[in-house]
């Protein structure tokens, strides 16, 4: 019975590691979906040890760009990246069965770096129109660390291709304004730029937007979420253009020091947002948002940023220590909001940490850290000492000291100010609000009273 049982179960673990021997099935239904995209303009070759999210052929340089797409729709609409086809004077897209057409842009979205795109002579017969193999989008929140998935695209010019890995990470910032990617190890190469990530049930659950290469080393490759892409895809389909909801706000994680509750500190608020108007100011601690609690800032403002213009949003605020409720009404982001300035300053900053310290560091002995000047306001670190109290408060150098004891830092002469006064209080704990990599946060810091 014992070797019956065994044998069974043996049985069953060789059929399902011969099912996983081979995609080959599975990648013949998905084939037909993707599509190569070449583009006649100028191009610019990306820089070595960057993120490269250009992913073009170097070799035909000034001539065109090639990247990837896929069908979101059966009558000829499809989707990529917005680096694929910006500047483009002419779109031209091959299909797995070697057609070619011409394609327009129905939109573009800057901030998530995607268009969408239309085949413009597929229903030239109206009565037989062409139809198109169109993808199913998945669920990316559900997809796990480790789950195997396939990359699709077109790298190097050489045509569709596929590979093979797992998606490695996600909630990855990259440097990319504030949206989160998901992490794998497939290979994606240039060219991949805009093609589609399948989990193995065969829906598309991101799609390729980036690659971090170091010189020597192998590429690490991002997709954006499926769900951001459907909804951003859907939105420029309907409107031609993505209408973003917007509070108003800049967040970061806090602590209540009245009653010791954590949520989201409202680090800036704009004058103008109607959550100003309905009394919110900076200092005050969200705590709930339509029922849910305060914990992970990329989910509230993915939740904010896809809510209608004039739908309203339930908060739980405290203000000193007193419960608020308010209802905000949401507006649609300002075109002047869609780019993150603090975002924007972190990656003009971050390559101060491999070009070494020049005259315009100072070195700030009581944080044993070097600081430079950023923009629009706030200091780079550029190194850290060893013995620094900075050191295991999760900063790092490249992250941006935007504030210290709630104040604004727009000089290492502004930092001094604070910490002095500090020192003069018995070297009381210093408060600051770090711009790292995936957030903003403040950290509290025990000041060295010894100058090594």
């Amino acid at each position: 019975m014992r070797f019956s049982f065994f044998f069974a179960c043996c049985m069953c673990f060789s059929v399902q590691a011969f099912a996983l021997d081979s995609y080959a099935d599975l990648v013949d239904e998905l084939m037909p979906s993707v599509v190569n995209i070449s583009t006649e303009k100028k191009v610019i070759d990306a820089k070595e040890g960057g993120i490269d999210n250009v992913m073009v052929d170097p070799a035909l340089q000034g001539r065109e760009a090639l990247g990837s797409g896929f069908f979101i729709r059966n009558d000829g609409y499809i989707l990529t990246n917005q680096h694929v086809i910006e500047g483009a004077k002419k779109i031209t897209v091959v299909t797995n069965d070697d057609k070619s057409f011409d394609a327009t842009i129905v939109g573009v979205d800057a901030p998530s770096d995607l268009a969408v795109l239309k085949i413009s002579n597929a229903t030239a017969d109206k009565e037989h129109p062409l139809v198109f193999k169109s993808v199913v989008f998945g669920d990316a929140n559900k997809a796990r660390i480790g789950d195997k998935i396939l990359a699709f695209g077109n790298p190097y010019g050489l045509g569709v291709s596929v590979s093979a890995g797992i998606i490695s990470a996600k909630s990855r910032s990259i440097g990319l304004g504030e949206q989160q990617y998901l992490q794998t190890d497939a290979a994606i190469n240039r060219g991949n730029s805009g093609g589609p990530m399948f989990n193995l049930q065969g829906e598309v659950i991101g799609v390729n937007a980036a690659i971090f290469t170091m010189r020597g080393a192998s590429g690490v490759g991002f997709s954006l979420p499926s769900n951001i892409a459907n909804w951003i895809s859907s939105q420029i389909i309907s409107n031609g253009k993505v209408r973003r909801g917007w509070l108003g706000m800049t967040v970061a994680h806090g602590i209540d020091k009245y009653t010791d509750k954590s949520g989201f500190v409202i680090t800036e608020i704009n004058e103008e947002s109607s959550a100003y108007k309905e009394g919110l100011r900076v200092g005050d601690i969200i705590t709930e948002y339509n029922d849910r609690l305060a914990t992970n800032i990329s989910d509230f403002l993915h939740f904010t940023e896809t809510m209608e213009p004039g739908q309203a949003l339930r908060l739980k605020t405290l203000s000193y220590g007193e419960e608020i409720r308010n209802v905000i009404r949401i507006q649609e982001m300002p075109e002047q909001e869609l780019k993150d300035v603090t975002n924007k300053a972190l990656s003009e900053n971050r390559k101060y940490s491999r070009e070494g310290l020049g005259e315009d560091v100072v070195y700030i002995s009581e944080l044993k850290i070097a600081v430079r000047e950023a923009e629009p306001r706030g200091l780079t670190i550029v190194k850290i000492d060893s013995d620094s109290p900075l050191r295991g408060k999760g900063i790092s150098v490249g992250d941006i000291i935007l504030e210290a004891d709630r104040a604004e830092i727009y000089s290492a002469d502004n930092l001094l100010d604070n910490i002095r006064y500090a020192v003069f209080s018995d070297y009381r704990p210093l408060s600051l609000l770090i711009q790292g990599i995936d957030n903003t946060f403040y950290s509290t810091i025990e000041l060295a009273k010894e100058n090594d």
